[in-house]
């Protein structure tokens, strides 16, 4: 594998089961997936604006990210985490209205569920919203684009999975990026620069780790080699 001047990482919340991720990161959905609609139909009011996310919390207190969404919208981000954000002006990055249709706990410790759906932890709870004060949360929305170097140009294997790709040796990489090749963003995973990175690692922010990028591509080369090996 070549040696790359330029480095990039792969942001992702703490590991944890099913159940945990569920109460660490709750639910949330744009306005384009069927979660928001559910919540429509519940009796939610519509939001004004499309960008707005609706989110559904297991608890009122937060982490400073909370990860479960689409590439475009990775995660959400507490206002200390927008305040420096905007302050280190960190590039490729787009901040959206976050409304939170419901809280399913008041925060306090009780037995941690593990039966059923991870999602009934929120779904089948009764709404503590209104004797709770839900905290304040910002969508991140991933506008950098970024060309890197894919093993096949039409961005997908012969066998439909996404294609790995390398970083290119040189170009400029905002600090918050999705893939593109030659221009037109395809369906992968999204990246940050080693400045996005250190800001994030200096402040110390819970719920986020990050992957090279190069660690993160090796496992999915891997990832393809098994899924070859056990097909034949």
């Amino acid at each position: 594998m070549p040696k790359h001047r330029l480095i990039a990482f792969h942001p992702a919340g703490t590991p944890d089961s099913d159940y945990g991720r569920i109460r660490t990161n709750g639910m949330w959905y744009q306005e384009w997936q069927g979660g928001y609609h559910d919540i429509l139909k519940r009796g939610y009011p519509r939001p004004k604006h499309k960008t707005t996310i609706l989110a559904e919390l297991h608890s009122p207190i937060t982490p400073d990210f909370l990860h479960g969404g689409a590439v475009d919208v990775p995660f959400l981000v507490s206002s200390r985490v927008k305040q420096i954000i905007r302050q280190e002006k960190l590039t490729g990055i787009r901040f959206s209205r976050v409304e939170i249709a419901k809280v399913a706990t008041k925060g306090k410790r009780h037995r941690q569920q593990t039966r059923g759906e991870p999602e009934d932890q929120i779904l089948k709870a009764k709404d503590q919203a209104s004797a709770v004060a839900p905290p304040s949360l910002h969508a991140v929305y991933v506008t950098g684009r970024f060309d890197i170097v894919p093993e096949f140009p039409s961005g997908r294997c012969p066998d439909s999975y996404v294609t790995p790709y390398d970083l290119p040796t040189s170009g400029t990489m905002p600090d918050l990026w999705c893939p593109t090749i030659q221009g037109r963003t395809f369906a992968a995973w999204f990246y940050c620069s080693q400045r996005f990175r250190d800001v994030i690692t200096k402040h110390a922010f819970s719920n986020i780790e990050f992957e090279s990028f190069e660690e993160q591509m090796a496992r999915f080369r891997g990832d393809l080699r098994r899924y070859e090996q056990e097909k034949n």
